[in-house]
């Protein structure tokens, strides 16, 4: 049989050159240029076009589908296997040491927005492709790889998609970690909004529903009366701020609202700081639900541990504005809650306490997704891994993530990052991947295809 990982290597050069060129376009969700057949705006647009012209160029079957997604396909029958990724990306956000939107390459280490979320994993299921076509291997099942265009902002490509085209038989999402994810909670955007009484108070942090900010602005607060009480929760929180003519910038430290346990929310520690200055009702209500406490959603009765773990409620965006308050939280749950029941939860919660002028709805839904470990795509996908790679320490496991794989049927989460390190900062500054290790995902990916054809 065909050595996948000596033909992964033939790819390498292509792999930058693709990388470097599609990084280079500012794929972020731009409600300002949406149109007919562009329903995320002109980035989006320009990245799913530049994904089908490479499979044009290289005489793959293609399809752009309404401007939501589109795939490359190799091989025949009438059943599918899919890779479906994503071309859109978060925002850049600051501190950035190089461009965001071009590649930059440091001996292994590529960085650049969207190179391991998820435009480099993309890439390696497309050369993997594409060694399964040069080599003429024949496959009994269509393969397709599949760039959406909304995965950061909504998930309603990869449901546009799935209106009009075939379900898999078996497949996978490169947007996670190696070796197998077999399960992942559910997403969900609660909205909190409603008078705070407080006309004169600014606040503003967050652009993304799924991403914590690096910061927060908070002006007209009394800061120079309460200096000291900031300084207290600078210290004792690991925070920075720098101040302003009226207000302060909170600095604390980002990152993907699935991981919140790595970034230091600035939203979370800001509430901490205005109840400490304004001790007024809402401000000690919102302190005690959403600075970090109340996490796993004990508060509302959601602290109940599932297949995927146990409910993750973060504040990612919030702005405060002529008395009125507008916040997002970004909710993981496992598949015990349906995200109806965790809105009402909190909804009763504010209405015990007094709260009830505050309009509280859910969007923005993914549903919780678990395959048995046992399973034969499982089972099959965990082998290769261990075959390419020798790690027999990291196991199938679960995550608080949420990616396409919900959405498919009988699919899994399996890559791109591996599980040493070598790529990270997905929604941060300075956003990298390991090139080696992109092109052994080439290789591990073609067998996985091959694979899963036989299956």
């Amino acid at each position: 049989m065909l050595n996948f990982s000596i033909e992964a290597e033939k790819y390498r050069e292509e792999f930058l050159q693709l990388l470097e060129q599609w990084v280079s376009i500012k794929s972020v969700y731009d409600s300002e240029s949406i149109c007919d057949n562009r329903p995320f705006g002109e980035g989006v647009d320009k990245a799913l076009k530049w994904f089908i012209n490479i499979g044009n160029s290289n005489g793959f079957v293609t399809k752009n589908v309404d401007g939501f997604a589109a795939h490359i396909e190799y091989g025949i029958g009438g059943e599918y296997v899919y890779a479906f990724g994503h071309c859109d990306v978060v925002p850049e956000g600051d501190g950035w040491s190089s461009s965001p939107y071009k590649l930059s390459k440091t001996g292994d280490k590529l960085v650049g927005r969207g190179v391991i979320d998820d435009k480099g994993p993309v890439l390696a299921a497309y050369l993997a492709l594409k060694l399964l076509k040069e080599n003429n291997i024949k496959l009994n099942r269509r393969i397709r790889v599949v760039a959406g265009g909304n995965e950061e902002n909504g998930f309603r490509c990869i449901r546009h998609y799935f209106e009009s085209e075939p379900w898999p038989t078996y497949g996978f999402t490169p947007d996670a970690k190696f070796p197998v994810i077999n399960g992942e909670m559910g997403a969900a955007v609660i909205n909190i909004s409603g008078n705070i009484g407080n006309k004169d108070l600014v606040v503003l942090g967050g652009e993304v529903h799924n991403t914590i900010p690096d910061y927060v602005i908070i002006k007209n607060c009394n800061i120079d009366e309460k200096s000291y009480k900031i300084r207290e929760l600078l210290k004792s929180e690991s925070l920075e701020c720098n101040y302003f003519n009226d207000g302060i910038k909170l600095i604390g430290i980002g990152g993907h609202s699935s991981k919140p346990e790595r970034a230091n929310n600035p939203i979370e520690k800001c509430f901490k700081l205005l109840n400490s200055i304004m001790e007024e009702k809402w401000s000690c209500e919102f302190d005690k639900l959403f600075s970090g406490g109340n996490l796993s959603g004990t508060i509302f009765g959601l602290n109940i541990r599932g297949k995927c773990g146990t409910t993750k409620i973060v504040p990612t965006i919030i702005k405060i504005d002529k008395g009125i308050i507008n916040l997002q939280l970004s909710v993981r749950y496992p598949e015990l809650f349906a995200a109806e029941e965790i809105r009402a939860a909190i909804k009763d919660y504010f209405i015990e306490q007094g709260l009830n002028d505050y309009c509280i709805y859910v969007n923005n839904i993914k549903s919780p997704n678990y395959v048995d470990e046992n399973s034969p795509l499982v089972k099959k996908l965990y082998n290769i891994y261990v075959k390419h790679t020798g790690d027999i320490t990291n196991k199938v496991r679960v995550t608080s993530a949420g990616t396409y794989a919900s959405e498919m049927k009988n699919s899994v989460i399996f890559g791109g990052e591996f599980p040493n390190g070598s790529s990270g900062n997905a929604h941060m500054a300075n956003e990298y991947g390991s090139e080696d290790a992109f092109i052994k995902s080439i290789g591990i990916y073609a067998e996985a295809f091959y694979e899963l054809c036989k299956l």
